[in-house]
Order: structure tokens, then C-alpha cells, then sequence
């Protein structure tokens, strides 16, 4: 072979390989390349997550809303040194605007590690226009073992307990309720917090 001959050679063996190259370059390309329908489904997948978000969030505020809207009154009142009086009595004042409706009233309670007791005695007082009713409970707070059955955060135990369910008020009006511990220790140590919520 002359060189003539081996010239032409190297040069279509170039040309080749210089082909092959191209070839290689353009295949790396549309591989990095993402497809226009990826992002689009993306796209679509983010704007679905985002009004999911929203809906939720706005879903939530309603509920809150309409929960604090359904409250007739929730008082809370602090026990001045944890230690409750007789005469220190939870109490509320509430307006009844429609008897026709159902309504919950509870009782709450938050005790600390102070209390010594395994239950709760109260008497409450229930007081309309035409009459005053007295209901004595009695609540448990802890198991056998020494348990606290409330909420803990901390050392202190939350409760609520309900007095009266699915109650029907006799007429449209003001209303009164009183709640006083009524066991034998006077005061009664532990005690931080009682309060009355009518929903």
C-alpha cells in the first residue's frame, strides 16, 4: 500500500470517528434532556398538592370558628394557692337563646401532684327564673395503681367532665351554675384550675 493509499484511509477512518463522536454528543444531549410532559405532570402534581394545602388549612380555620361560635360560655378560674375553699365555687353566668336545641355542660379540672385523693366529690348548683336544683358527682381521677386518668403536662393533670349530656333548658333565658368541691378537706390541696364550659 502506498502512502497515497494510507492517506485516504486515515482520512475516511477520521471521518468515522469523527461521525461516531457526533453521534455520541447528540445521544448525551437527548438523554440529559427532560421530556416537555414530565414537567408538565409535575407542574400539575405541585399546583393539586398546593390547593390540597389550602383546603385543608381554610377547613380547619371553619371548624375552629365554628366551634368557638357553638360555646356559650367557658370560664376558668385559677385556685389561689392550689388549695380550694368551700366558698371558693366555680361559677357562670349564661343567657339560653333556644331551648330547642341540645346542649353539653362540663365541669373542668386541673389538679397537680399535690392532690391526695384518687376521685373528685362537687356539688353543683343549677339556678334559672323559677327554680334552684342541687346535684352532687362524684369524679374518678386516677386508677387503682396510682394513675392519673387526666391529661399530663408536666405536673399538672387537665380533666373535663360532663354534668349534663344532650340537655334541653326548660326555657330561653339567664342561667346560673356553681360548682364547690365537696370533700372532707376544706381546703382542698392540689387544685390549680375549675371552670364551667355550656356548648
Amino acid at each position: 500500500m502506498n502512502s497515497k493509499e494510507q492517506g485516504a484511509r486515515n482520512k475516511e477512518q477520521g471521518e468515522r470517528n469523527k461521525e461516531q463522536g457526533t453521534r455520541s454528543k447528540e445521544k448525551g444531549t437527548r438523554s440529559k434532556s427532560i421530556p416537555l410532559n414530565f414537567i408538565e405532570r409535575n407542574r400539575a402534581v405541585f399546583l393539586a398538592q398546593k390547593v390540597l394545602v389550602i383546603v385543608a388549612f381554610f377547613s380547619l380555620l371553619f371548624t375552629c370558628y365554628s366551634c368557638n361560635f357553638n360555646t356559650v360560655v367557658d370560664t376558668n378560674q385559677s385556685i389561689e394557692d392550689n388549695q380550694w375553699l368551700y366558698a371558693n365555687a366555680a361559677k357562670a353566668d349564661f343567657e339560653i337563646t333556644d331551648a330547642a336545641k341540645p346542649y353539653e355542660v362540663s365541669f373542668k379540672l386541673r389538679i397537680n401532684g399535690e392532690y391526695r385523693y384518687s376521685n373528685l366529690f362537687v356539688m353543683a348548683t343549677f339556678k334559672d327564673a323559677k327554680q334552684r336544683k342541687k346535684v352532687r358527682y362524684q369524679f374518678k381521677l386516677a386508677k387503682a395503681d396510682g394513675q392519673w386518668l387526666g391529661k399530663g403536662s408536666g405536673d399538672l393533670y387537665t380533666y373535663t367532665f360532663p354534668l349534663l349530656k344532650n340537655h334541653h333548658f326548660a326555657d330561653t333565658g339567664k342561667y346560673h351554675i356553681e360548682i364547690e368541691q365537696n370533700m372532707r378537706d376544706n381546703p382542698l390541696l392540689g387544685v390549680s384550675d375549675v371552670g364551667i364550659e355550656v356548648k
